[in-house]
């Protein structure tokens, strides 16, 4: 559990529906599962979510107006173009969730998008060079430095599973979140790119290296207790916790600082 704890603050609620749907796997796998499927999908998540909710009228315009959404999303857009059968697959999904919606576990969109998230995004986001990754979390951190000051709400939501209604920020909170955005889409290109050269990616701490970095970084056993416990956190403290994670490979040296912010970059 301890191994990760680190992951938790950036949960997904796919992570959560995958830790669900395992049902014929250990507890134990079920759970590390859902933290790889978890890995940096808010958005995908509330993506097809969102997309489900909204339909309506004949099927096949409902199925058109799902796919509209998922392709608003940077990173999701990007892989439905970058994966061959990723669009057919996830119209396919809609269709048959649409004809025999889930009753138990997640609906068959939300586990596709998780899927390919944990194989093509993660990855990429793994892969990409330290600067990009850094550059992702610098964003994230000055998104929720101004969400602590304006809407501590949507910052909490942001550590937990992702701003779900972006077009509720004000207008610095809206530029920000686009600028994370932008971040995130670079770092998966030139992961992606890296991916596809060839060369040897560059090195990515597992979860117990993760866990020394954090401590070297100046995270606390309260603060991972805090993590394994983050839905039960004030807004407040959800927030300053997300802004510290984040800011974590900010204070260890060059050599070590790179892969902790690959980790935490494709772990959100």
């Amino acid at each position: 559990m301890e191994q990760t704890a680190v992951i938790v603050v950036v949960a997904l609620a796919a992570g959560a529906a995958l830790y669900l749907f395992g049902r014929n796997v250990s507890s134990r796998e079920r759970l590390m599962r859902s933290m790889a499927a978890a890995a940096a999908g808010a958005l995908a998540a509330a993506g097809a979510v969102y997309g489900l909710q909204v339909l309506t009228g004949e099927d096949t315009q409902m199925v058109d107006n799902a796919m509209i959404e998922a392709r608003t999303l940077p990173l999701v857009g990007l892989v439905l173009v970058d994966v061959p059968d990723a669009e057919a697959r996830l119209r396919a999904s809609l269709k048959e969730e649409l004809r025999n919606p889930t009753t138990q576990g997640a609906p068959r969109p939300l586990v596709l998008m998780s899927e390919l998230r944990a194989r093509h995004i993660v990855p990429a986001l793994r892969a990409t060079d330290a600067a990009d990754a850094e550059s992702v979390l610098a964003a994230r951190i000055a998104l929720m430095r101004h969400l602590a000051g304006t809407n501590v709400t949507a910052c909490r939501e942001l550590a937990l599973i992702g701003i779900q209604r972006a077009d509720r920020l004000d207008a610095q909170g809206q530029k920000l979140m686009r600028d994370m955005l932008i971040a995130m889409e670079k770092a998966y290109r030139a992961g992606r790119d890296a991916l596809k050269s060839g060369i040897a990616q560059p090195p990515v701490p597992n979860d117990t290296e993760a866990r020394t970095l954090l401590v070297e970084a100046g995270l606390t056993s309260s603060d991972f207790e805090k993590l394994q416990n983050l839905a039960k956190l004030s807004n407040e403290e959800a927030c300053e916790l997300g802004i510290r994670l984040n800011g974590a490979p900010s204070k260890l040296p060059p050599d070590r600082a790179g892969g902790l912010a690959r980790y935490l970059a494709a772990a959100q």
